[in-house]
């Protein structure tokens, strides 16, 4: 997956635990995913390699593994496209208090592969790929926002967030398979201005 550039974050971390607690919905609530072949497959996989303790259930680990990677994926390219959108927006106005606005509807299909290591070679990847339909929502800018700031300041941060499984390794899915929605607000939220060069 190829993502643009990332920028530092500032005092975004509610975002951040926003978009993990959504992702933990979609996987960790999916009767369909933890039954499925492909899971079970992989957890075998931990299994084999005796990467799991009893403290730790095989698919306790391949969930949390699949949260963590849609994370690093996900969060630094939604926020940066976040900062791009906001950012000439304010380039537009000089900076001036804004009201509402709307950034639309940003579509991701973040993967995940999982890879098998046997006497030192790597089999084919275990493929997940989800689509991700994000409507993000900006209320009021405040007034500190203009050309020379280093953040971006933001009243409040809406965003509906549509998880769907579009692609297993073994199991064929005819349509995408819709795993949840998610719908939540943060204020006061600080982003850092792109960087330039």
């Amino acid at each position: 997956m190829v993502l643009s550039a990332r920028y530092p974050s500032s005092d975004n971390n509610e975002l951040h635990e926003k978009l993990k607690w959504s992702f933990s919905c979609a996987i960790d609530k999916s009767e369909f995913l933890k039954q499925s072949k492909d899971i079970k497959t992989i957890e075998g996989w931990y299994s084999q390699a005796k990467k799991t303790t009893d403290n730790i259930s095989n698919p306790s680990l391949v969930s949390s593994e699949m949260i963590k990677e849609l994370l690093n994926h996900v969060y630094p390219h939604y926020t940066n496209i976040i900062i791009e959108k906001t950012d000439i927006n304010i380039k537009s106005t000089d900076g001036g208090v804004q009201s509402d606005l709307d950034l639309g509807i940003v579509t991701m299909r973040p993967y995940i592969e999982f890879v098998k290591i046997v006497n030192g070679e790597s089999m084919p990847p275990s493929k997940f790929t989800f689509q991700l339909d994000i409507r993000t929502y900006i209320s009021i800018f405040k007034a500190v926002n203009n050309s020379a700031s280093e953040n971006i300041e933001l009243k409040k941060l809406g965003i509906e967030l549509e998880i769907s499984l579009l692609h297993m390794p073994y199991f064929y899915l005819s349509e995408p398979m819709k795993l949840t929605t998610k719908t939540f607000e943060i204020e006061n939220i600080r982003l850092p201005r792109k960087r330039r060069i």
